[in-house]
């Protein structure tokens, strides 16, 4: 394998998403402090994720902008293994929120004890941290090769496309996000019953929010969801378009440890692979800017 493969192709985008990465993590760090203070897990576990996306992605836009070098192993490992946690991170985030936001709404207990919203949030943390994890663990079950490198974005995680594939890879975030809508449409509907004693529900629940915080938690929740259902989707029929059959183990990670790469002029033959890459690369600082928005300028 060549230490080198040099092309003369460049994105003409560049450095267009390396600074909007730049300042997605800006944006998503400014307002963190108050955030972490006020201990909503989903919210803080959203700006984490969210900072770890960016950072990832923007270290590889930059190491590999105009070229295909060999990559330290370790750090494409690393990196492809967090896009894929990333695929299902992100939707868990907004599942905790409007999850929270429900429980809320529908408060049958005045006072809840310091136990049992410790336990909450140990059982929150559990999920937003084991299924971003799980996701990692099943692709390595449909992991054709190492990783791939491409040009202009960097490390690339390899997922072999068979029928095991589907519930393995493309599913979860799509059932993550759907749950997370059945959530939110019931926190509306739990809202709109009690509108009147709305502040006191929120008072009583210690939760820290206000009527305006609360809506605008569900805003960034629902936007989340309304952008990432359809392109979850979407990357489930593209892929299955393409679907080889199962064989094996041994046939699925035949040659596992090799390399490919994959110059920029590639994706001109490939338009659609193109447009999922970069569907998951600018859903990162598109977050930390509707994040900003919703909870950046007024905690």
């Amino acid at each position: 394998m060549s230490s080198l493969i040099s092309t003369s192709s460049v994105d003409p985008t560049y450095p267009t998403f390396p600074v909007l990465a730049s300042l997605g993590i800006v944006l998503i760090l400014l307002p963190s402090y108050w955030h972490f203070k006020s201990g909503n897990v989903g919210t803080i576990l959203y700006i984490v994720w969210t900072f770890i996306g960016n950072l990832n992605y923007l270290v590889n836009a930059i190491a590999w902008s105009g070229n295909l070098h060999n990559p330290p192993w370790f750090w494409c490992d690393l990196s492809t293994a967090l896009i894929i946690a990333l695929n299902v991170a992100i939707p868990t985030s907004s599942l905790l929120i409007t999850h929270r936001l429900y429980s809320i709404a529908t408060i049958r207990q005045v006072n809840i004890s310091k136990s049992d919203s410790r336990r909450a949030k140990y059982y929150e943390i559990a999920l937003g941290v084991g299924l971003p994890a799980l996701a990692v663990i099943f692709r390595v079950v449909v992991q054709g090769h190492r990783f791939d490198i491409i040009e202009n974005v960097g490390c690339w995680p390899s997922i072999y496309v068979t029928p095991v594939t589907v519930p393995m890879v493309f599913l979860p975030p799509i059932i993550i996000n759907l749950v997370s809508s059945t959530y939110a449409a019931l926190a509306i509907r739990a809202f709109l019953k009690q509108r009147k004693q709305f502040s006191d529900i929120l008072a009583s629940a210690n939760s820290g929010l206000t009527i305006s915080r609360y809506f605008r938690l569900m805003a960034l929740a629902a936007t989340e969801i309304i952008c990432s259902l359809p392109a979850s989707t979407y990357n489930m029929v593209t892929n299955v378009a393409i679907m080889h059959p199962w064989i094996s183990w041994e046939d699925t990670h035949y040659n596992f440890n090799r390399v490919e790469f994959m110059p920029f002029p590639f994706f001109k033959l490939y338009p659609k692979s193109w447009i999922l890459i970069n569907l998951s690369r600018y859903s990162l600082p598109v977050g930390a800017f509707i994040f900003f928005i919703y909870l950046g300028m007024s905690g």
